[in-house]
């Protein structure tokens, strides 16, 4: 679930009147005056839609993310990026680009890049001298989180990735602890970023996979493995991968492998599998489907470029993935629904049409039995109303007759009372302004007034 990011100033901070801004991208660059928004705000990050936490959930993963260039044939050097945090399954991104007065970037002697006058309103150093290739330290000052009443007084864990460090009045840097206000807010937050590597702005060349046996470009990956007792290991199938294709970018006139780094890891990879529902133990073992998918991702030192490249996985004695299923004809026109009986979009499923379908319908919240859609021998998540496939028996209390138009009749047979006539889907209203069911598993038109059932 995403929230959109909220900022507040140090006084509606403390008393959680946070007001939505839009978040829009504005780089700092060394060919203007650095620029900010009208408002003076630090940035925040509002994670109280996250609800109250638990000792055993307590943990907040903060992932800064920012993008460095160099200036080059009249480009200007830019500097932008974002904080994304996460709690209980909620995560935000908070848009930095306009809090350039609480942002200083250091280069590897310590000499400051960029940096701002608060008293002058200005920036004391630009982006001009940023140098393609090298590594820089950003500091962000001035960061507040907002977690809601309902975690007030609270300790919760900062998790920051490698090369990030937080520091702070509350914030304890032996167990990456804060305490949380009577209002659930921590501010005054520091985050020093290291190894932020500026990229060449006049490099466009893109990042390619190809295959390392072959030499061929790859767009989309396959490798076959077997299963050993059923199960294979992340690492040893990430390896696996990675010996089979490499990242290349093209510089001075030849590819390269050395400016790319495949960045995938086994984290990675084991989140891809369990949101495919493969459950990964502690070991990194999980039991092997017959098919499946592993994204490589690449990305350029020189550029910042990104490639990525999903690997079709097959093993012939992994476990089934193939949905016993069947061809069936939708009898009256049917929307898609969703595991909780909501419809999914405007599309649908015209009469008369077949589609194929589980062997078996399922109930699902609603108590209604639906058929789930297989694509490809594969569960889609989408259903279908059983009723309009199977139909509904309902026992006629009139004797009736069938009707293929509003005034005329379809044939000279009458249904007699206390008969049990399966009817297709819901009814149709005719233009003498009556209610109709279809009847028969089949197209001829033929229909049989509403009344004339229970």
């Amino acid at each position: 679930m995403k929230k959109n990011l909220r900022i507040v100033s140090a006084a509606a901070a403390a008393l959680l009147a946070v007001a939505p801004v839009a978040a829009t991208a504005m780089p700092v660059n060394a060919a203007t005056t650095v620029t900010t928004s009208t408002t003076t705000n630090k940035p925040t990050v509002d994670l109280s839609g996250a609800g109250s936490v638990s000792e055993s959930k307590d943990t907040v993963n903060v992932t800064p993310s920012f993008t460095l260039t160099s200036a080059a044939n009249g480009i200007p050097a830019t500097l932008q990026g974002s904080i994304e945090a996460s709690l209980n399954g909620t995560s935000v991104t908070a848009d930095v680009a306009d809090v350039a007065k609480d942002v200083t970037l250091t280069d590897s002697k310590g000499v400051a890049v960029y940096s701002y006058d608060k008293d002058k309103d200005k920036p004391t150093n630009k982006l001009s001298d940023v140098k393609a290739g090298d590594d820089y330290t950003m500091t962000l000052s001035g960061v507040a989180f907002s977690f809601g009443k309902a975690n007030a007084n609270k300790t919760l864990t900062f998790n920051a990735p490698k090369g990030v460090t937080v520091e702070g009045a509350n914030y304890n840097k032996d167990d990456h602890k804060v305490t949380l206000d009577p209002y659930g807010n921590v501010s005054g937050l520091k985050f020093v970023i290291s190894n932020v590597k500026a990229y060449d702005s006049a490099n466009t060349n893109a990042v390619s996979f190809y295959d390392a046996k072959s030499g061929l470009v790859a767009t989309q990956g396959s490798y076959m493995t077997l299963a050993e007792n059923g199960n294979l290991n992340v690492d040893t199938l990430l390896k696996a991968l990675n010996d089979k294709y490499e990242a290349m970018q093209f510089k001075d006139g030849s590819f390269h492998t050395d400016t790319v780094k495949v960045n995938t890891t086994a984290d990675d990879v084991k989140a891809e599998l369990e949101k495919a529902g493969i459950k990964v133990d502690a070991a990194n073992n999980f039991e092997a489907p017959d098919t499946f998918t592993v994204t490589l991702n690449a990305k350029s030192d020189v550029n910042g470029k990104t490639a990525s490249l999903p690997v079709v996985v097959t093993v012939p004695n992994g476990k089934s993935t193939v949905v016993p299923s069947a061809p069936k004809t939708i009898m009256h026109n049917a929307y898609y629904y969703d595991k909780d009986a909501k419809r999914v979009g405007t599309d649908k499923v015209t009469r008369y049409n077949t589609v194929t379908v589980a062997m078996n319908p399922t109930k699902l919240a609603n108590g209604i039995s639906y058929y789930e859609v297989i694509e490809s021998g594969k569960a889609t998540g989408k259903y279908i109303n059983a009723d309009n496939i199977d139909g509904t028996k309902r026992t006629l209390k009139h004797n009736a007759y069938v009707y293929k138009s509003s005034k005329k009749r379809a044939n000279k047979v009458v249904l007699k009372k206390g008969t049990e006539v399966p009817t297709y889907g819901g009814s149709y209203k005719f233009k003498n302004g009556k209610k109709y069911y279809k009847i028969g598993a089949d197209t001829k038109k033929t229909y049989v007034r509403v009344e004339n059932f229970d």
